[in-house]
């Protein structure tokens, strides 16, 4: 097929867009450059796929059915299979992407910040389902494992209700951070998602509640500050209990 009949069933084509006229004029020599086999794959597979992405299915068969009246040398045999396996992959890419997005968008609607070097914050926003909150407790796992936060404070302020369902997963969430040694505060509690909670059999030991974001924040840091001062007694009761010392904790020699 010479330049000029290439350029005739491009513009008879009614190419949508410069990207996809320059798809055309690099596909159409090669279905009729006369290579078969493997040949003609590598030399039609990156055009083919551009189309199919700039097209879409529907419209680039009816395209391509154009092409193949027009063209009585075209290998519409050898096509078809390679045409079949990129819409495979087409699909394949699209719901990958679409995963991706929804994982984004989770993130964004949960997020889990850091607030201080031993405190994270979850603040929570719109409906809670029981998707959206397995979600936020496998993220909210890795996180506290990574950061090694001491306390994590929930907020709940901006959700309206729970079904029994999302707030199993709640229960189960800080139960799963108390046993990694980490605080759970939670803080925002309406009427009925308090019910919901008291229905589950929610266990308020291990659990603190707080009544607002201030006061969760001051309770995180009253919490931070009594693990440490435990940490310190400990480090001072080990390094008392030296060999060579003398009564009322003094070493001798000293």
């Amino acid at each position: 097929m010479d330049n000029n009949r290439v350029e005739m069933l491009v513009e008879e084509l009614e190419a949508g867009s410069k990207h996809e006229e320059k798809l055309w004029r690099k596909l159409l020599p090669g279905v009729v450059s006369g290579a078969t086999g493997n040949n003609l794959r590598e030399t039609i597979r990156e055009p083919l796929f551009g189309l199919l992405h700039e097209l879409g299915e529907t419209a680039l068969g009816v395209k391509l059915k154009l092409v193949i009246e027009r063209t009585p040398t075209f290998p519409a045999a050898e096509l078809l299979p390679l045409v079949l396996e990129l819409c495979g992959e087409l699909r394949h890419d699209s719901e990958q992407a679409v995963r991706e997005l929804e994982r984004i968008l989770s993130e964004l609607a949960t997020p889990i910040i850091r607030i201080w070097r031993e405190i994270l914050l979850v603040p929570l926003i719109g409906g809670l389902d029981s998707d959206r909150a397995q979600g936020m407790a496998e993220r909210l796992l890795d996180r506290v494992s990574a950061t090694r936060a001491k306390v994590v404070v929930v907020d709940v302020t901006g959700v309206p209700t729970i079904d029994t369902a999302a707030g199993g997963f709640l229960i189960e969430t800080f139960s799963a951070v108390k046993l990694l040694g980490t605080e759970v505060i939670l803080t925002g509690l309406k009427p009925e998602i308090a019910h919901t909670l008291v229905k589950l059999g929610i266990d308020f030991r291990m659990v603190a509640i707080a009544r607002d974001l201030e006061d969760a924040l001051r309770q995180a840091i009253a919490m931070i500050e009594e693990d440490r001062s435990r940490q310190r007694k400990i480090v001072w009761a080990r390094g008392s209990n030296f060999p060579g010392e003398g009564e009322g904790g003094e070493h001798d020699g000293i």
